[in-house]
């Protein structure tokens, strides 16, 4: 965040400079995991409805926000539930400068690459410690559901992503070369045009990347789905949005409180675990922030003038479906000014496009069924799925090479009778 409390976009890795782009050149290329034995490989052909297939299982249904978190710029330490960046457009454009730098391409996995769903996990018990673990058939992260849902679609690129059960929970986790992996050749103005056009609360020092944790039935499954939030508009939020239960301790805005506060917010009894590749560090968690009703969430995206006769929307549908976001922002720009930018309600293009699209989503939701049926039935409840861009089949293979638990011990110890 600048001295302006303007939100801070990109997370860039150490080492790099706002002065300098990142390119393609630049970034050292890891080595792939190896690849285990394929143990079953589902074709697009096996995804078909089948005659007795209810129409609920292929929509989104019992939407609720769960909780939510932020990540703080220093330390290992989360809060909870975190609150967005407030959409603040600017009253005149001004010429904004492109990206520069190097970003991580997942943030939870460069700042906790042990177990990088840890922290959405530890976020919800600390939260919400009443809710029934062992209820819960899917724990994953947007990205991970979209690509399943992309090559249901046809659509799909490359990925490979680690699949285990605990208890009867089926976690989802991005499988990258390297957990520190940075987007190559960034360029353009998705970063400096949030840093512009939102800004942070006042009591959010150093915070960063707002991720928000979504419950909701699909596939005849209740999903936990964890995504990040580009912002909140501040007009849709209800008046008493400040006072009462949707305010957490937005008070202590000094350093020295913030850490007074935070060593008494520290979930007791998770205790450092040393894995089989890297030290995981204990995750301190400091009850702090608001939380922002799902409708007043935005996914934003920036695109050249040029680029202003494409459907961007249509596009991203898929992905705010996934992730139930309520609300798009586009913004079109020449060289670098913005002189037009629309805030779109999409709520009623969701409901329309689920509707249509629904051939894909039966297809998508029993590929979810197929999985998760698979890993259940499986010998140790692990898999990889992997996936090359333009084959047929999706492949189920053994976890081979270094791969820690989906938890620590002591969280999955959470699920047991």
């Amino acid at each position: 965040m600048d001295s302006h409390g303007k939100k801070s976009y990109g997370y860039r890795a150490p080492g790099k400079g706002r002065g300098s782009r990142a390119q393609k050149s630049e970034i050292p290329l890891t080595p792939a995991p190896p690849l285990g034995d394929i143990l079953a490989t589902i074709e697009h052909d096996d995804l078909k409805e089948t005659e007795d297939q209810a129409f609920d299982s292929a929509r989104i249904t019992e939407t609720e926000y769960l909780t939510s978190y932020n990540w703080l710029s220093e330390g290992h330490r989360i809060i909870v539930p975190g609150e967005p960046p407030m959409w603040t457009p600017l009253s005149e454009p001004v010429r904004l400068r492109q990206d520069s730098g190097q970003y991580y391409r997942d943030l939870n996995a460069a700042r906790h690459p042990s177990y990088p769903l840890e922290p959405m996990v530890q976020a919800i018990i600390s939260d919400k410690p009443d809710i029934s673990l062992r209820d819960i058939d899917i724990i994953a992260c947007g990205g991970t559901l979209g690509n399943l849902l992309r090559f249901a679609r046809r659509h799909a690129p490359s990925f490979r992503m680690l699949v285990e059960v605990v208890g009867n929970t089926v976690f989802f986790v991005r499988r990258a070369n390297s957990p520190t992996e940075l987007i190559p050749g960034v360029f353009g103005y998705g970063h400096t045009f949030p840093e512009a056009y939102t800004t942070w609360s006042q009591g959010a020092r150093g915070w960063e990347s707002h991720r928000r944790i979504m419950s909701y039935k699909l596939a005849g499954m209740r999903c936990l789905v964890r995504f990040e939030a580009d912002g909140f508009l501040p007009e849709l939020m209800p008046e008493d949005l400040g006072s009462g239960k949707e305010n957490a301790d937005q008070s202590s805005d000094t350093v020295e409180d913030l850490m007074s506060v935070m060593q008494g917010a520290t979930i007791s009894g998770m205790q450092p675990t040393t894995t089989t590749d890297v030290e995981s560090k204990e995750i301190q968690i400091l009850k702090k922030g608001r939380y922002i009703p799902q409708c007043g969430i935005f996914d934003l995206k920036t695109r050249s003038i040029r680029k202003i006769s494409d459907d961007i929307l249509k596009e991203e549908i898929p992905r705010l479906w996934i992730r139930q976001i309520p609300n798009f922002i586009i913004a079109y720009h020449s060289l670098g000014t913005f002189n037009d930018i629309r805030v779109q309600d999409v709520r009623e293009e969701l409901k329309k496009w689920e509707k249509a699209q629904q051939p894909d989503l039966i297809r998508f939701a029993n590929l979810l069924q197929m999985i998760v049926a698979f890993v259940r039935s499986s010998a140790n409840g692990k898999i990889e799925i992997e996936y090359q861009e333009g084959e047929q089949g999706l492949n189920l293979r053994e976890q081979v090479g270094i791969v820690n638990n989906v938890l620590p011990s002591a969280l999955m110890s959470l699920w047991e009778d």
